[in-house]
């Protein structure tokens, strides 16, 4: 008489099938390693790799006008950037700058993000399309055409000052107005695509559920959509502020060196004065700075998302 031994669910097999079963090793599906491994791979060499290379250079010697990049081992350069008021100013120029290139996307793609994520069929298709029709152009482009409007004689000033609403060109050109304003046309379309992502998982009958409760659009908007977008609000925020803080094109056209950031300065160090060990560490400067504001805002949305949920 064969002993049954209860498997999975209410099924049952025989002593000796059972046995077998027991005996046989459990297969390993490597499948999903074996995808990966191209994708870690790349990213140990050209950027893990790159960043390894970078910090080796940042902590070198450098004898300008002389030798170049010395064999020695110091710590002079971030010394040099944190104890120089110039370097903090352009720190905190850069920031602020990101911050307003993520504030105004956040408030100007929020309205395109919603209505994109209520569209459906051809409606949708052609109102994503012209969302993404920026992207296909050059950074490069689209700056120069900025570069055309934001002039003193551009079409910008022309047009505010033929309609008698100034009398003097606005000063848009190498300032930091104009290049949030170009930044904010570049890096819009990310944003959007981030709270479009986080609409769409918002399902239908919560805010029918809301309607039937006797909600108005305002409340609905206030305690519905907005903490249930929280997720793409922050990564949006997240993509949009590291773009806009390491963009280096409309800054260097658009501001010039009258308005100076941590992407010009590197520049400028590394390749202008072939200092690459400071150039190296005011990089590594920024993305420490970067992390840290990353890491609080990741803690600020755990506590804030469940807050809003419950």
């Amino acid at each position: 008489m064969s002993t049954r031994t209860g498997l999975a669910g209410d099924r049952s097999v025989t002593g000796p099938e059972a046995a077998r079963a027991t005996r046989r090793p459990a297969r390993r599906d490597l499948t999903p390693w074996l995808l990966l491994t191209p994708n870690v791979l790349w990213l140990a060499l050209f950027l893990a790799g790159s960043l390894i290379t970078l910090a080796v250079i940042s902590l070198r010697g450098y004898e300008p006008g002389g030798r170049g990049m010395l064999d020695t081992w110091e710590l002079t350069h971030y010394v040099n950037f944190l104890t120089d008021p110039f370097y903090y100013a352009v720190l905190w120029r850069s920031l602020g700058m990101a911050g307003q290139v993520t504030a105004w996307c956040l408030v100007l793609g929020f309205p395109l993000a919603l209505t994109l994520s209520r569209l459906r069929g051809v409606a949708r298709a052609l109102f994503y399309l012209a969302i993404l029709m920026p992207l296909l152009t050059s950074a490069v482009v689209r700056t120069f055409g900025w570069m055309i409007l934001l002039a003193n004689n551009g079409f910008i000033n022309r047009t505010l000052i033929d309609l008698g609403l100034i009398d003097e060109p606005l000063a848009l050109m190498y300032r930091m107005s104009g290049i949030v304003i170009a930044l904010v046309e570049v890096l819009l379309p990310f944003m959007v695509l981030a709270l479009d992502a986080a609409l769409l998982n918002i399902h239908p009958q919560i805010y029918e559920a809301a309607r039937n409760l006797g909600a108005r659009a305002p409340r609905i908007f206030v305690q519905i959509t907005l903490p249930l977008s929280l997720p793409g609000i922050l990564s949006g925020s997240i993509l949009v502020f590291t773009l806009a803080i390491s963009a280096f094109v409309t800054p260097a056209l658009i501001g010039g060196p009258r308005v100076e950031v941590m992407a010009t300065l590197i520049y400028q160090e590394s390749m202008s004065l072939l200092n690459w060990p400071f150039g190296a560490a005011i990089a590594f400067v920024m993305l420490f700075t970067l992390l840290i504001l990353f890491a609080l805002t990741f803690r600020l949305g755990s506590r804030v998302q469940p807050m809003e949920a419950g």
